[in-house]
């Protein structure tokens, strides 16, 4: 369970975690967090604990009350997220290497020549969409093209 301290001075607030109920990185980056509003120190005063120490910056028009509020509530979130990145860890990794495999461009001339194309499966076309110039456009038969050369004359 957390504790919260706030020195003689008033101007200081201090927090102990219990790293068993909150990961070391959710601590770190709930600490992060708060750099623009106040000075952090980070300790260790036991083994299962962190000391977490949140002294104001000149201007900052806020209660130690609210910044404990604030801190322990950025806490959650950021042990929620990490909960969430290790749940997701398989998911992130093929969405990573997929983008990566992507950027990469699309193959090389060597990568062209290295692939093997004589397997006839490589160019099924069941639709019969795919055609060769040269069967699009062959000539036509030798009566076909007597009648066009008759054609041409008239």
């Amino acid at each position: 369970m957390s504790e919260v301290q706030t020195n003689q001075e008033g101007s200081t607030l201090t927090i102990e975690l219990d790293e068993g109920l909150y990961p070391k990185d959710a601590i770190y980056s709930a600490a992060y967090i708060f750099i623009d509003r106040c000075y952090v120190r980070l300790d260790r005063p036991k083994a299962d604990k962190i000391s977490v120490q949140l002294k104001l910056k000149e201007g900052v028009e806020r209660s130690l009350d609210e910044m404990a509020g604030e801190f322990q509530n950025e806490l959650l979130t950021q042990a929620w997220r990490s909960q969430i990145v290790d749940e997701s860890q398989s998911l992130i990794e093929q969405v990573t290497t997929q983008a990566l495999a992507g950027a990469a461009g699309p193959p090389g001339l060597d990568d062209l020549l290295a692939m093997d194309i004589d397997d006839e499966s490589a160019f099924d076309d069941p639709l019969g969409i795919a055609m060769s110039w040269e069967d699009k456009y062959q000539k036509k038969s030798g009566v076909d093209e007597k009648s066009d050369a008759s054609k041409e004359g008239e």
